[in-house]
């Protein structure tokens, strides 16, 4: 039995991303080690928008590295999780760290039935 497909196309990801106000960030240090944090996330079309405090690690790693991760989800049961994970190179802005969407994917555990996993 083929297994069944749960992506989120373009418009569930950009769907999901304007709902989303926390996510969990990313990136690595200096010394190749993992930093992250958990912050406040606005959608903005083609990037997000991170309250990220200039001198905080994360931004400062991640401006360095000119990559971040950004990852978010929700769920009330097994069978309602949905998650998004973005890659984007950062910039600093006044608001925070704007994060130009390279790319992203989502997935969906709404689009199986009930005993299939």
């Amino acid at each position: 039995m083929p297994k069944r497909d749960i992506r989120m196309d373009a418009e569930e990801i950009d769907e999901f991303l304007s709902r989303c106000e926390v996510m969990a960030v990313g990136t690595v240090d200096a010394e190749g080690w993992p930093t992250a944090t958990l912050t406040h996330s606005e959608f903005r079309t083609t990037a997000l928008l991170l309250r990220l405090d200039p001198t905080d690690p994360v931004a400062v790693n991640a401006i360095a590295r000119q990559q971040l991760c950004c990852v978010a989800d929700e769920h009330s049961s097994y069978y309602e999780i949905r998650g998004v994970i973005v890659h984007g190179q950062p910039n600093f802005v006044d608001e925070g760290v704007r994060v130009d969407i390279e790319r992203s994917t989502g997935f969906d555990f709404g689009k199986l039935q009930r005993g299939e996993s």
